[in-house]
């Protein structure tokens, strides 16, 4: 990401994802741990206030080195506030804290993979992947499995969902995927509409 002068002041990895805020906010989440025995698997979050963010030189070298130390995001400044959650739960709804600055935001839907991390011989054998609906002010996470997908006849390495969203009209979640076409999901949240 590059401020109005043109000077970069944000570096983000394949597969973080972006959500620009009100108030010149943005927040940053990328998924932590499933390929990582000895880190604990979750969600990683950064919010982070684009008006402190400051010029990040020689983007060439720092992404060198983000790849060499395995970062996903390199800012500097931005007065960031980051906190992480664990992504090794069952279905359904369950408490969380969070830190006050993300108390005013809107639901996050998240995809990440959900329950204890499998070590099978091939990761893309099963799926495990799920919704996490963040809804930081009320304390709480609700986990949807994907049971259309992870149950479905997909090739989980060359297909793959990509971003969801709630649809304002009807509050269903719809979404896209790589080489799967779009889709409207049921009111529980796990099964094609």
């Amino acid at each position: 990401m590059q401020s109005p002068l043109g000077t970069t002041v944000l570096l983000v990895d394949f597969y973080c994802y972006v959500q620009p805020l009100p108030d010149a906010r943005l927040l940053v989440w990328f998924e932590i741990g499933r390929q990582d025995p000895l880190r604990n698997p979750g969600v990683h979050f950064t919010l982070i206030d684009l008006r402190a963010l400051e010029a990040l030189n020689d983007s060439a070298v720092i992404t060198g080195e983000m790849k060499e130390m395995k970062q996903q995001v390199r800012f500097s400044g931005g007065a960031a506030i980051h906190c992480e959650f664990t992504t090794t739960l069952d279905p359904g709804t369950h408490s969380i804290s969070a830190p006050f600055e993300f108390h005013d935001l809107a639901e996050t839907l998240v995809l990440a993979d959900y329950g204890i991390p499998t070590r099978s011989s091939n990761h893309f054998d099963q799926m495990y992947r799920a919704i996490f609906a963040f809804d930081f002010k009320a304390g709480r996470v609700t986990v949807m499995p994907q049971r259309w997908f992870n149950e479905g006849n997909y090739d989980f390495g060359y297909q793959w969902i990509a971003r969801v969203q709630r649809d304002p009209r009807t509050g269903r979640i719809v979404g896209e995927g790589v080489r799967i076409p779009p889709f409207r999901l049921d009111e529980t949240g796990t099964n094609l509409a």
